[in-house]
């Protein structure tokens, strides 16, 4: 199974904002002044998730892939790997720059995170920014999970993997769709079990065509879902197996969007804003896969 395959489960190629190379040139900028990697193209990534509209909106979601793939590879890879009292630091760190803007130290996840916070949260509701509060803890509690799973030599169950796989990796990236499209979803949507399954199903999605790109950059890792279904569920082809899973969670998204329209009497201009929203998840893991065949992150494995 290729990530050229994987495409086959989600049809539907997508465009490339115009101004993609002045996303770019942005985002490099900004991650030298953190120290942070930035040789990924995250910026076509952003692009192809925003590929119309103001440039303001693929520029601060690449500075936010640019970061969440930096501390997802310090969580996998770096210091905290298998050491959850380094990863618990940083999550205080993060947390105090979510309450003040500022981060305690010069630390370049906890700075780039701070200014990142700076830039996105004027202009969003109190309410948007607790739940991306929430969502932030909860990601830190699942890469926590995760360094004390690689500590002591465990796999996680087949049962368990999909949501921790989606709190780890999914974690905050998808409620910034709002952020950069300065369009929120109303808090009684967001609750119900429609919305959750959009949004759940997406994370998946991504998630797992990420677990087979980078298949053989993580064969030490047990946080795979193609190392997971083969050695706990013993499936033949256990790469088949997960892109079958992909092109089932992506017709879950796909229902969930067709059932949303029932959920919205009654918000008036804010529908709106939500089928802004909706669009941009729909066409996110397609945009995720056609970058990833782009970007130099995977061309290894």
């Amino acid at each position: 199974m290729t990530v050229d395959e994987l495409t086959q489960r989600i049809p539907g190629p997508c465009g490339v904002h115009p101004s993609a190379d002045r996303v770019g040139e942005a985002v490099a900028a900004w991650a030298a002044c953190y120290r942070l990697p930035d040789g990924a193209a995250f910026h076509r990534l952003a692009a192809r998730v925003f590929p119309e509209g103001p440039v303001a909106a693929p520029t601060l979601f690449a500075k936010w892939i640019t970061w969440i793939y930096a501390f997802d590879d310090w969580c996998d890879e770096g210091s905290a790997s298998h050491t959850p009292d380094v990863l618990d630091a940083m999550g205080v760190q993060l947390t105090t720059a979510l309450r003040t803007g500022h981060a305690p130290t010069p630390e370049p996840l906890a700075s780039g995170f701070a200014d990142l916070w700076r830039a996105t949260a004027p202009g969003m509701s109190p309410a948007w920014c607790r739940r991306f509060g929430a969502r932030l803890a909860g990601q830190l509690e699942a890469c926590r999970r995760q360094s004390v799973n690689r500590a002591f030599g465990r796999s996680p169950a087949p049962s368990e993997y999909p949501a921790l796989r989606r709190a780890a990796g999914g974690g905050i990236l998808f409620d910034l769709v709002e952020a950069c499209l300065r369009a929120e979803v109303p808090g009684k949507v967001k609750a119900g079990t429609i919305w959750r399954t959009l949004v759940d199903s997406c994370a998946d999605v991504f998630c797992w065509c990420n677990d087979v790109a980078s298949l053989r950059k993580e064969q030490g890792d047990p946080h795979n879902y193609v190392l997971v279904a083969g050695a706990g569920l013993g499936v033949p082809d256990p790469a088949d197996w997960v892109a079958d899973r992909v092109a089932e969670r992506a017709e879950d998204m796909r229902d969930a969007a067709r059932a949303l329209p029932d959920e919205l009497p009654g918000l008036g201009s804010v529908r709106d804003d939500v089928a802004q929203v909706v669009r941009t998840l729909l066409g996110l893991p397609r945009a995720h896969l056609e970058w990833l065949m782009e970007s130099d992150r995977y061309k290894s494995t």
